[in-house]
């Protein structure tokens, strides 16, 4: 007769789904990636309640954020967040600081702006989800 080892397999199965890197969060959370596209809905939408709880610790000024350029674009009609695999910047197993490379583009009634660089994510305090810590855009000639 076959032995049913069901639960130790199926914890086995879920360790392999797992991607290490984002393990410093609940498994299930959404990745770093998703939680950014999330923000640039808010920041498109103007939804300032959304957008700042995506932050560890929300910019009192706008004019001050580290994101500041995409914040302040007057008059946006779209924006597309485009991002490459997360780069650890710490040594922690798993890391608890991550570096997501972005591209973005913001089409306003001006014409159309585009930004590279990162931002930097860390788990929440509960551990629930992934929040900005801080941001770096520079402005991208075509």
């Amino acid at each position: 007769m076959p032995s049913t080892n069901t639960a130790p397999e199926s914890a086995a199965l879920d360790a392999v789904t797992v991607d290490p890197l984002y393990g410093a969060v609940a498994n299930g959370s959404e990745t770093p990636a998703a939680m950014l596209n999330r923000y640039m809905l808010d920041l498109l939408n103007q939804n300032t309640a959304r957008s700042n709880a995506a932050w560890a610790h929300a910019p009192a000024d706008p004019r001050h954020a580290d994101d500041a350029v995409l914040r302040l674009l007057p008059d946006v009609r779209n924006l597309r967040l485009d991002s490459d695999v997360a780069v650890p910047r710490d040594d922690g197993q798993p890391p608890r600081l991550l570096e997501v490379p972005v591209k973005i583009r913001a089409l306003t009634a001006s014409g159309t702006f585009r930004y590279h660089g990162w931002y930097r994510v860390q788990p929440s305090a509960d551990g629930r989800a992934w929040q900005i810590q801080s941001a770096r855009l520079q402005p991208t000639l075509d």
